[in-house]
């Protein structure tokens, strides 16, 4: 082929590129506002007025209800709707089921289910009925602990398989972030579906310091604290800052726990290049490679915590190692990767209601 049949070739292709219509990416309004994060604002538009209304909505039914209207009313102008379980996002998804048909429902992603404990009877029913109004407008709910909680959440509250799905959360650091040094104490912190007697019952004639951030009971309320031992309460920055300096962090989960917690502390100690020593189900090693990013122990085993403390503590070329594989390993779990999983996640589901849509209208004329 000549040269002016190239170039003319090459001009004809660039000109019907640039009249082709661009594929848009879907549009999400969200409840999310994710620390206002560059890569999470680029992609999702926050419902008006809910960044300074949320935490007296989540106090109120009433309030949750009212703005659950609002986001029902704003979601016509988007593709998706990306909410977290709370009564804004649950009444939200029931209005989608009852006030909208299939085929004009928005795309609706829950990226968190922080249901917890064990209901009584009354309750559990409750969950059930609430769930069986919500879920045909649903299109995922992210699972944070393990695919095991994600099987769990299927089969208590009876709704179809792969509604929910696991996908590992993130961790948050504030800048600036915290100097990392290798302190003298163990850490521990967190208030949801914590096991604190255990780590308790497990330092308790050590010779190990250790400082526990809460404001939560976690069992500590009913065990004997050590005088090796500090229990506060303290705010975000100071809560990293404590991680951060110390010389491995410790994390004592509930046995039986529908959802188990700790997800965001352990990932959080993996970034900041900590030996992490978890007492948790064994589940948990969608998490932690045991011996290699850090130590799993039993839930609810005082000795097995407190020999895997020791063995931490005093073999250092051991604990430098689940440090620098941890440091590796957390590169899975920043928040960047996480909204890629939501961004992916909604627009495969968006892509499959435009396809049914298309193909019902072509079904139609036939």
């Amino acid at each position: 082929m000549r040269i002016e049949e190239l170039q003319t070739t090459a001009t004809m292709r660039e000109r019907d590129e640039q009249a082709a219509p661009k594929c848009a990416l879907p549009s999400i309004l969200t409840t999310h506002h994710k620390r206002l994060h560059p890569a999470w604002t680029e992609r999702t538009v926050l419902l008006p007025g809910w960044y300074e209304a949320f935490e007296r909505a989540n106090l109120s039914l009433f309030r949750s209800f009212l703005w659950a209207l609002r986001l029902f009313r704003e979601s016509r102008e988007y593709d998706a709707v990306v909410t977290g379980a709370e009564h804004c996002g649950m009444i939200f998804a029931m209005l989608q089921t009852l006030l909208r048909p299939a085929s004009r429902r928005r795309v609706h992603v829950m990226i968190d289910f922080p249901w917890s404990a064990q209901p009584g009877r009354v309750r559990m029913a409750l969950k059930i009925l609430q769930m069986r109004i919500a879920a045909p407008s649903l299109d995922a709910i992210f699972a944070h602990a393990s695919p095991e909680e994600a099987e769990r959440f299927t089969s208590a509250l009876k709704v179809r398989r792969g509604l929910f799905r696991f996908v590992p959360f993130h961790y948050w650091l504030q800048e600036p972030l915290p100097a990392t040094t290798p302190g003298d104490y163990i850490f521990s912190g967190g208030n949801s579906g914590r096991d604190y007697a255990t780590l308790l019952n497990a330092l308790a004639g050590s010779a190990h310091r250790a400082v526990i951030c809460t404001q939560a009971g976690g069992g500590i309320r009913q065990t004997r604290i050590p005088e090796n031992v500090q229990i506060t309460a303290v705010g975000q920055n100071r809560f990293d800052e404590l991680m951060a300096g110390s010389a491995a962090v410790a994390i004592p989960l509930m046995k039986d726990d529908i959802h188990p917690a700790g997800h965001t502390v352990v990932v959080t100690a993996m970034a900041l290049g900590k030996p992490i020593i978890l007492a948790a189900p064994a589940e948990y090693r969608s998490y932690i490679d045991d011996g290699h990013t850090g130590l799993l122990t039993p839930a609810g085993d005082s000795a097995g915590l407190r020999a895997a403390i020791d063995r931490v503590l005093s073999d250092h070329e051991f604990a430098g190692k689940l440090s620098q594989n941890a440091r590796c390993e957390s590169v899975r779990y920043t928040p960047e990767k996480f909204f890629e999983r939501v961004y992916e996640c909604v627009d495969c589901a968006v892509a499959e209601k435009r396809t049914a849509h298309r193909a019902s209208i072509q079904g139609g004329v036939q």
